[in-house]
């Protein structure tokens, strides 16, 4: 288990605003300060989130005094796995109940976390447990040096020493296959006994069975001589119990009767009492009508009093209303001048703006000027690029005349060519034009005629492309010229027509404003003569004048209004009064009314009374032979019941019989199929019985066991050498022999100096402490080694204070020798010699 995130909410002494703990990129860290400061703290959360465990005794200690409820979220990681626990508290609404707990466990997958909590807590936490290969009292006593208990395994009982020590090996595994092959011993033995007892039981049912066939002869017998008995007496038993029924009918009309009466004598009390409460009320009303005269007189004087204040009162909300119009008058007319002069601002803003465009007006015009003069010349360029144009056109011309005379002069000398062809390979032949016969040198005269033509032809066609090539060379220079020319003057043009085009919208614009500009001065100079004026808020002037005179006139006095309160709030109890004399004179006739009907009730109810306690005594006389009947039939019910019982005896006893018959016969059967079962039984269980021990203690864990105290001894006097200079040396031992002289599984450590072999109780706290430390460091390294418990974090929570300075020298250097082992040490103190190390 390596930690990689902490959050804390009121767990402690840390409240819901803790930012979270990050682990990752710790290697080795010391967490310091003043004792009380939350330092094991953190390690109490880490502990009870992964195991509901810390230093308190009670988890609603954990919670923080101010809070109701704490949470720790917890995330780590196993064999490369993220894992997130959330374990959660609440405090008991009332005292002496249990608190409200949660624990959810969360594995990570792709971009967040899967829950995987069981159904109960338990199962999640045996769940966790089965993750990280470790219970809390296997880390306590290895990866985790509590504070004041760094002695956690030293202080252990030797028997207890080598448990630990097997947990941290991961022997669980074998008390879980040797509890196993024991339990299956176990039931191989189990099984044995009852196939045994079995078989046993069988032989001596199967001897009873001449008894049985016996037995079930004299039961028949038995059983018809109880049925005979039993018919008789149930005929007695119908006769009692109808006149039961009579008695029982007459017992419960005395009942109703006297619950009738009891609910009368109920209704009689209340008549009663309503009628004495009636009779005070009637008094009271009759008294408040004696004093009536004074009440009227009062009652006048508090009404007198209420108009007098309720005048007071009205001018009083009229003046507050005054007042409140007068403030909201007073800030919109406010609001009017601010709103004016922010308007003289704004003007005096944008006349000043304007007067620096207009005079800017003179330059812009001259630029337009200058413009326009340079479009004008710009026209003389185009005259000269027309007359390149023209020449172009004419060399073109030239060249077309070239290029159709070579056309034609090529297709002439190709003629002539076919032409010397044919002469060259004729003898004689026919003149083409006359049709005449030539001789040879005839052929020789046309052929040398030919060849001359051709030859003059071909040296003016010769003649002609040199003359072409080159005007085509011209034509190229003179339409690039003529291009670029183009180019450059609409460049030109375009500028200085972009140029006329903006002086003239400027320009434009600036007379425009200066039409504008006029009319701003005459606003500046209304505005200023509305402030002076306070030209603004007419309206809202005259209602402020209105309002101010509306008060004058109110003439509302404080003084007065609070004595006509004082006056209102001394008559205030005769209006009380005068309601009382009101409801007595209005409510007397009907309560005097009410009075007589709760008497007539009353009187009514004496004489049902009276009448029903009579009919009571009556029945209640015929009732008096109930007790005897009752004996009577309780001791007929219960003969009937002794000879029915003795009936369904018999018949059970002939049932009995009759099956433990049938049941021989099965039994007879059954004895030869468990026999053939424990011959297969007793092979089994001394299987399982060899494998139990060979799974104990005393086998497989043993060996391992001593196969890893070696390195577990090497390692611890490693650093106890280094810590003490080579002066004190541990060994273990796994066996001491009795006074028997018998050999007893142990672990002893035994511990030695200078000056020889000594108890551990017998160093002091600073050697003890040493001692403690290395073996504590050796099993922490065994647990970070092992593969089945993926535990390589060292946690060290102080106990540093019993060292002097040498010996807290050594111990740095020793943290500093195996933090290589593990992935993670943290190391708590509020020493700062240990935190600058």
């Amino acid at each position: 288990m390596i930690p990689v995130r902490l959050k804390l909410r009121n767990f402690m002494c840390y409240r819901d605003d803790v930012p979270p703990l990050e682990f990752e990129g710790i290697h080795l860290a010391c967490l310091s300060g003043d004792n009380g400061n939350g330092k094991s703290a953190i390690i109490d959360a880490i502990t009870w989130a992964l195991w509901g465990k810390a230093r308190a005794s009670s988890d609603d200690d954990l919670i923080h005094t101010s809070r109701n409820e704490m949470e720790v979220e917890f995330d780590f990681t196993v064999a490369g796995q993220l894992y997130r626990i959330v374990r959660k508290r609440t405090r008991p609404k009332k005292r002496g109940s249990p608190g409200q707990p949660s624990l959810e466990l969360q594995i990570s997958r792709g971009n967040g976390f899967l829950p995987i909590t069981g159904n109960t807590i338990s199962q999640t936490q045996q769940k966790l447990i089965d993750i990280l290969h470790m219970d809390y009292e296997t880390f306590i006593n290895s990866a985790y040096l509590r504070q004041g208990h760094a002695d956690e395994f030293t202080r252990q009982a030797p028997a207890r020493r080598k448990d630990i020590l097997g947990n941290i090996l991961g022997l669980a595994v074998y008390d879980e296959l040797e509890e196993r092959a024991r339990e299956m011993s176990r039931g191989q033995e189990a099984e044995r006994l009852q196939l045994e007892s079995a078989i046993h039981s069988i032989d001596e049912e199967l001897a009873r069975r001449p008894d049985y066939e016996a037995e079930l002869e004299q039961a028949q017998a038995e059983l018809a001589a109880a049925e005979e008995k039993a018919s008789e007496q149930e005929v007695r038993l119908n006769a009692l119990r109808q006149q039961m029924q009579q008695l029982q009918s007459k017992q419960a009309q005395v009942e109703e009767l006297e619950n009738r009466l009891a609910g009368r004598a109920r209704d009689l009390e209340r008549w009663r009492d309503q009628a004495q409460r009636l009779q005070a009320r009637i008094e009271e009303f009759e008294a408040v009508i004696g004093r009536g005269g004074d009440i009227e007189e009062g009652y006048r004087k508090f009404v007198e009093a209420k108009d007098t204040s309720g005048g007071f009162d009205k001018d009083f909300h009229q003046s507050v209303n005054l007042e409140r119009q007068k403030t909201q008058l007073e800030a919109r007319i406010r609001e009017a001048g601010q709103s004016l002069n922010t308007e003289h601002t704004v003007v005096q803003k944008e006349i000043s703006t304007l007067g620096n465009r207009l005079q800017q007006l003179p330059e812009l015009k001259k630029q337009l000027q200058e413009v326009q003069t340079l479009v004008r010349r710009l026209s003389e360029p185009e005259t000269a690029l027309r007359e390149r144009e023209r020449a172009i056109g004419g060399l073109q011309t030239q060249m077309n005349y070239l290029e159709s005379e070579n056309a034609r002069l090529e297709k002439e000398i190709a003629e002539l060519a076919e032409k010397l062809d044919l002469i060259s390979s004729q003898t004689e032949g026919k003149c083409p034009l006359c049709e005449t016969e030539l001789t040879r040198e005839g052929l020789k005269l046309i052929e040398a005629k030919y060849t001359d033509e051709k030859s003059t032809k071909t040296d003016f066609l010769l003649s002609n492309q040199v003359k072409l090539s080159q005007q085509k060379s011209e034509l190229e220079s003179k339409q690039r010229e003529k291009r670029q020319a183009e180019v450059e003057l609409g460049e030109e043009k375009t500028r200085a027509q972009g140029q006329v085009t903006l002086l003239t919208k400027d320009i434009a614009e600036i007379e425009k404003e200066q039409e504008k500009l006029a009319g701003l001065k005459e606003s500046l100079e209304d505005i200023e003569q509305r402030l002076a004026r306070r030209d603004f808020a007419v309206k809202e002037q005259e209602a402020l004048d209105g309002i101010e005179a509306e008060l004058k006139t109110l003439g509302y006095d404080p003084e007065k209004h609070e004595q006509a309160r004082q006056l209102l709030s001394q008559m205030q109890p005769w209006e009380a009064e005068k309601r009382q004399l009101d409801e007595a004179r209005k409510l007397i006739v009907q309560e005097k009314e009410a009075a007589a009907r709760a008497r007539d009730a009353a009187a009514e109810l004496s004489r049902s009374i009276q009448t029903e306690n009579q009919i009571r005594e009556t029945l209640t006389k015929e009732l008096t032979g109930l007790p005897q009947l009752t004996d009577k039939l309780a001791s007929a019910e219960a003969e009937y019941r002794v000879l029915a019982a003795r009936r369904s005896e018999a018949q059970q006893k002939v049932g009995s019989v009759n099956a433990r018959l049938q049941h021989c016969d099965k039994l007879a059967e059954k004895k030869r199929e468990s026999e053939a079962l424990l011959s297969g039984v007793l092979r089994e269980g001394e299987i399982y019985a060899e494998l139990a021990r060979a799974f104990g203690k005393t086998g497989i864990q043993a060996l391992l066991i001593e196969t890893a105290l070696p390195d577990i001894e090497s390692e611890a006097n490693r650093l106890l050498g280094r810590m003490t200079d080579n002066r004190m040396h541990l060994r273990f031992e796994t066996q001491r022999e009795t006074k028997k002289g018998d050999v007893r599984e142990t672990l002893d450590i035994d511990i030695s100096d200078e000056l020889g072999t000594r108890n551990y109780e017998m160093f002091s706290g600073g050697e003890a402490f040493r001692i403690n430390f290395a073996i504590r460091i050796a099993l922490s390294r065994l647990l970070a080694r092992r593969a089945g418990a993926p535990l390589p974090t060292l946690i060290i929570d102080e106990g540093f204070g019993t060292q002097d300075s040498t010996g807290m020298e050594k111990l740095i250097e020793a943290i500093n020798s195996i933090q290589e082992d593990f992935e993670k040490i943290l190391v708590i103190t509020h020493m700062e010699d240990l935190k600058d190390a």
